[in-house]
């Protein structure tokens, strides 16, 4: 593939630049944009993601697929699900490596937000924007924005930067554009094993499947712990058990306040429609 870099000392949003290059790019080529300064960055469903100016990773990524492997991706059901999940391991590999031997815990909260643990509290760290183009029904490129607070200080509530998890102690691993070294590294090895093995054909992509979706399992926030959640407007014990192959969350009910499993499962779809009680729950305890 051929790859171009774009790096902008201001912009709206990589994603956005990234779109606007796949308009005139050629099939098989490789875009990768980089700001020091996003205004309006982008998160999922239209939310905004907060940075601070030099300080914070603001990354894209855009794939142009040359005709042929938008059609070997179009035979592999629920290709781009698989795609989803093997970037978020990626991106959250991107701040374990980062951290190092000083890493502290660090999940994904479904469906792909990046969360690190500072004590007894978890905050979003960083998060993904996953952006499809199409052409006559087959896909033909592909936006992957990332963001990842590296320095910032100046955070939201629910929010925490690397810098502030570890103070002094990563060095130039967690500046932006360390961070962004690796995570093109991560990211490109991630998206050229998938794309592999969608050539493949069938049984490539679920050997592929199985390993993804136990690595990406693996690592969800508050797998298999009964949690709050407020879900079809009353608030409800649950844990989460998986994220299954079409990318839905896997949530078991407590049918009974007093018994230690549930036996209600229920797949959710809508992420927006599930809210994490217990994380507000948990910094509110800390600002008391």
């Amino acid at each position: 593939m051929h790859i171009h870099r774009y790096h902008f000392a201001r912009c709206n949003s990589t994603n956005e630049a990234a779109h606007d290059w796949l308009k005139t790019a050629i099939p098989d080529s490789v875009g990768i944009f980089t700001t020091t300064h996003q205004t309006e960055g982008k998160g999922q469903l239209g939310t905004a993601w907060d940075q601070e100016r030099g300080k914070d990773l603001a990354w894209s990524i855009a794939f142009f697929w040359k005709a042929e492997t938008s059609n070997q991706i179009q035979r592999q059901a629920n290709a781009l699900f698989d795609l989803n999940k093997a970037t978020t391991i990626a991106a959250l590999q991107t701040i374990n490596e980062a951290l190092g031997h000083h890493c502290p815990p660090t999940c994904i909260k479904w469906p792909n937000d990046l969360f690190i643990k500072k004590g007894n509290v978890w905050s979003k760290c960083g998060g993904i924007l996953i952006e499809n183009t199409w052409q006559g029904g087959l896909i033909s490129g592909t936006v992957i924005g990332i963001g990842i607070n590296a320095l910032s200080t100046s955070l939201p509530l629910y929010r925490a930067s690397l810098a502030e998890i570890i103070p002094h102690k990563a060095g130039d691993q967690i500046e932006p554009q360390m961070l962004g070294k690796t995570l093109e590294k991560n990211i490109r090895l991630a998206i050229e094993n998938w794309k592999v093995a969608c050539i493949q054909g069938a049984e490539s992509v679920a050997l592929f499947r199985r390993k993804t979706s136990a690595d990406f399992d693996r690592q969800l926030l508050a797998r298999d712990k009964w949690k709050t959640y407020h879900w079809e407007n009353k608030e409800k014990c649950g844990k989460i058990l998986s994220v299954d192959d079409m990318g839905r969350c896997v949530v078991q009910w407590k049918t009974n306040e007093n018994a230690e499993d549930g036996k209600d499962a229920e797949i959710i779809e809508n992420n927006k429609q599930l809210k994490w009680s217990w994380i507000y729950q948990q910094q509110n305890k800390r600002t008391d």
